[in-house]
């Protein structure tokens, strides 16, 4: 048994191993500038450009002779190469290969990972070591959520109280979302440069990772508007938020927290195209993320500039608003050359006036039936269903098995043709520091690669844990924060419902600490 992750499309297993060395030399008809060519044709590894290949498919063959590696792109011959690194455990010191013969490419063309530096801050070094993980793992898509009420993370040129005022917050709520406990220290001011945000996409970019941002509109807002409150429906004086929900609303009597760009003033959705137009120039990639989850209407419903539009466009409901906006976000970004990204949200009032081109991702728990006909339609989706991939949450709630047995089926799709990929979202509310953002995605990510790039029918839960076993001994020689067993695979049934109470009320980093516990017995 190999102890390679993700398992690939077909294995072919002989007797013998090759003794390779820490440093072999690898000839190459590809150029791949991460990888040192200084070898030629006599080297232990080579590779061959075979241009009948898929771009991120390839062919790996180990024998007594050498590695043989066959490629179209260098996607496809990094993925081999990673093979080659797991399958020798590098990583360890070891540097043996097993004899093996393999033909791989992805099921899915859409394998993300998705980190929220909103609500916290990990900066240039951490975002390149999930990068590499990323690599490491074949996933291909890093999801990045720059903006949202309690921190505004990226630079605009033509808006700088963004990161002057929005940057920045006077406390972080710390104790779940049912207590009201917080960090009195002020937080930030943390933002990326728009030279650091180019500097990343680059290392991505080497990496055969794209990066899709997310600026989330009309919702998720305050940030924004702490800066430039004129954007909203009434010019209120108010702070970026330290609180992760309503607790502190609720306590302080404050009732309209949770209020959304005015869609009624031209200069509001102005500003929108504005901020897109500078954050469009930094990311190449041909998906953008618009957000449009969660939001409130209530201040709509009393605006007269809201209004006004409304009975202009002879609008029955608020929500015509969003859809209005959603579609001409699309427009904008069609123009642009780029496929438009939104949240399942914006399908609440079916799929009517909504383009079936964009591409809808959906997080929902459980089946949601606009995804579904969004699909039928014709739709593409990003699945990110909660109980899966929903990683910032407690393995209590959600352990190892509910990411490695994800099927479109049990979510109502049928056709993986309307499938682009699966996405794990991490979310930072209770997420202060970036071991503990390892801790979250530590086996989840092995699991999600597997399900991103194996087939369906060849996917196993226990034989992935046979290969696990035999495979996470290299998150130690990678300095990589991990769950234990006991972790991620929790049985105590009592003891899940405490810890998920715990998670709600006071204490959402006792796993984290549960497992330093476990890691120094």
């Amino acid at each position: 048994m190999i102890n390679l992750i993700p398992l690939p499309r077909s294995v072919t297993e002989h007797p013998g191993s090759l003794k390779a060395g820490s440093s072999p030399q690898v000839f190459s008809e590809i150029p791949l500038e991460l990888v040192n060519l200084s070898g030629d044709e006599a080297s232990l590894i080579k590779i061959k450009k075979d241009s009948s290949l898929q771009k991120e498919e390839y062919r790996l063959k180990i024998d007594e002779n050498g590695v043989f590696i066959s490629a179209s792109a260098p996607a496809g011959a990094y993925y081999a190469l990673q093979s080659v690194r797991q399958l020798g455990r590098f990583d360890e010191g070891v540097c043996e290969l097993p004899f093996v013969e393999i033909s791989d490419r992805p099921e899915f063309s859409w394998r993300g990972i998705h980190l929220d530096e909103s609500r916290h801050f990990f900066g240039k070094d951490c975002i390149k070591k999930l990068l590499d993980d990323m690599f490491r793992l074949k996933l291909n898509v890093f999801h990045w959520h720059l903006t949202d009420d309690q921190g505004w993370r990226i630079e605009i040129k033509k808006y700088p109280l963004l990161t002057e005022i929005g940057s920045k917050r006077s406390f972080t709520h710390t104790g779940g979302w049912g207590c009201a406990k917080k960090d009195e220290r002020p937080y930030g001011p943390y933002f990326y440069t728009q030279k650091d945000i180019k500097e990343i996409v680059d290392y991505a970019a080497a990496r055969c990772i794209n990066i899709v941002p997310e600026i989330d509109v009309p919702a998720h807002f305050a940030a924004a508007l702490a800066a430039y409150p004129q954007l909203a429906c009434r010019d209120l004086k108010r702070e970026v938020f330290g609180c992760m929900g309503d607790i502190f609303f609720k306590k302080e009597g404050v009732k309209d927290w949770n209020r959304p760009l005015c869609l009624g003033k031209k200069e509001s959705v102005q500003f929108i195209f504005d901020v897109y137009d500078e954050v469009l120039q930094l990311f190449p990639f041909e998906y953008f993320h618009v957000g449009g989850d969660e939001c409130d209407v209530s201040e709509w419903k009393t605006c007269p500039d809201c209004q006004r539009v409304m009975r202009e466009q002879g609008f029955k409901n608020e929500k015509e608003l969003q859809k209005k906006l959603t579609n001409e976000l699309f427009e904008y970004l069609k123009k642009k050359g780029r496929h438009m990204i939104a949240w399942n949200d914006v399908l609440s009032q079916g799929c009517d006036r909504l383009d079936n081109s964009m591409v809808i991702q959906q997080w929902l728990p459980g089946q949601d039936k606009n995804t579904q006909k969004f699909a039928a339609s014709g739709g593409k989706i990003i699945m990110s269903n909660h109980k899966s991939f929903y990683f910032n949450m407690t393995y209590a709630q959600y352990p190892l098995k509910n990411t490695y047995c994800f099927s479109p089926k049990k979510y109502g799709i049928k056709d993986n043709s309307c499938v682009l990929g699966v996405e794990g979202e991490t979310w930072t509310e209770w997420i202060a520091d970036f071991d503990q953002v390892q801790l979250h995605l530590h086996p989840r990510m092995e699991a999600l690669s597997e399900v991103a790039w194996t087939p369906e029918s060849s996917r196993s839960y226990k034989r992935f844990l046979n290969r696990y076993a035999g495979y996470k001994s290299v998150f130690r020689a990678l300095g990589i924060t991990y769950a234990a067993d006991g972790i991620a695979m929790p049985k105590n049934a009592i003891k899940r419902g405490h810890v998920c109470r715990l998670f709600h009320n006071g204490a959402p980093d006792f796993e984290y600490y549960e497992n330093k516990k476990i890691k120094e017995q």
